[in-house]
């Protein structure tokens, strides 16, 4: 986590998806949450340029510090992804290994790409 400063007893927003929108976002930072999210990112739907996934990259320094988290079952796919992501200015990026919903572990993604 670098430098960030968090507080002595930070609350952080997890990134779900069709939940951590940039509206939620805004206002679990206004209630008081140390850090927040974006919804977890595909890795392989950011690098074919699929529309709302790239929205997803959206952040307003008001939620600062904010993560984007991407996940993938494609090497290659994820490290391109992470030069999309790091051009959206997050001040985490972080890569998800640990899913084990059946729909992205099954498919070879998050935990499952383990």
């Amino acid at each position: 986590m670098g430098n960030i400063e968090l507080g002595e007893r930070p609350v952080f927003l997890a990134p779900m998806e069709d939940v951590t929108d940039i509206g939620f976002r805004l206002l679990c930072k206004r209630f008081g949450a140390s850090m927040v999210y974006t919804e977890f990112v595909s890795a392989e739907a950011l690098v074919r340029d699929i529309k709302s996934t790239v929205q997803k990259l959206t952040i307003a320094d008001e939620e600062r510090p904010v993560g984007i988290q991407i996940y993938g079952r494609d090497i290659d796919a994820m490290v391109d992804a992470a030069k999309i992501v790091e051009q959206a200015g997050p001040d985490l990026i972080d890569l998800n290994f640990g899913c084990p919903v059946k729909k992205v572990a099954g498919k070879g993604a998050g935990a499952g790409m383990l």
